[in-house]
């Protein structure tokens, strides 16, 4: 069992969530009368509420609360959200607050919050810095681009 857990942990891919990212769950039930082949795995969106730990969140759906692992979770990227998670998700929380009040107060992104212990990366045209899953780039996918182009800029050449 040591001899797998380790094979296992050296190939696995920890996937870093926040507090209050949106994310879809994976649905493996296989409900009676539902084709399964024809229904989408992914359920939600639901908002994380807590990490319990390095794999394991708490996260909330529309009517209930429960635990998921990491492997079992996806951002969620949908530009319109339901009312309940857009009431639900409170940006500037006390906590975030004093938590930025304590780091550098310079701020980036196109959310414009400050650099929050979560990966970022510079745009190589325009030197700003940007939070990975605003951009919807992983730590993974940064170590294969050669020269970033932030969204801002991408425009910018299209025009």
């Amino acid at each position: 069992m040591k001899r797998m857990k380790r094979n296992y942990d050296l190939r696995v891919l920890q996937r870093p969530y926040a507090e209050g990212d949106i994310v879809y769950i994976l649905d493996t039930a296989v409900l009676k009368g539902k084709c399964k082949k024809l229904c989408s795995p992914w359920k939600g969106p639901a908002l994380i509420v807590c990490k319990l730990s390095a794999y394991l969140y708490r996260v909330r759906l529309k009517k209930s609360v429960f635990g998921v692992n990491h492997d079992r979770m996806t951002l969620c990227r949908d530009r319109k959200l339901p009312k309940w998670i857009t009431d639900n998700r409170m940006p500037n929380t006390p906590a975030d607050i004093t938590a930025n009040s304590m780091m550098d107060t310079d701020v980036y992104c196109t959310c414009r919050r400050p650099w929050d212990g979560r990966f970022m990366i510079q745009c190589d045209y325009c030197d700003e810095w940007y939070h990975g899953s605003c951009v919807d780039i992983t730590q993974t996918d940064a170590l294969d681009i050669d020269m970033y182009r932030c969204p801002v800029c991408k425009r910018r050449r299209r025009t």
